[in-house]
């Protein structure tokens, strides 16, 4: 169905190529949300709210090197293909 307006809900938006640039957003509200719980002292949150932002992305990327190293070389040698 074409429609001359943009009708969110109902047509998807073509970001699937840049998906991983919606990480560094998630992480962000992310951590305000838990840290405006967590925190005790609120003039040390926006301290702790880009630390912890700094700790989910340095996560996110050490798994994915991690995943990358165990797919490109353990796998192969674990199930070698013909």
């Amino acid at each position: 169905m074409n429609t001359l307006a943009y009708t969110p809900f109902i047509d998807a938006l073509a970001i699937h190529v840049y998906w991983y640039l919606l990480i560094i957003p998630m992480s962000i509200f992310l951590a305000i949300g838990y840290k405006s719980v967590r925190c005790m002292d609120m003039s040390k949150f926006f301290r702790e709210v880009i630390i912890f932002v700094i700790q989910i992305l340095g996560g996110l990327m050490l798994m994915a090197i991690a995943f990358t190293i165990i797919i490109v070389l353990v796998l192969p040698m674990l199930a070698p293909m013909p």
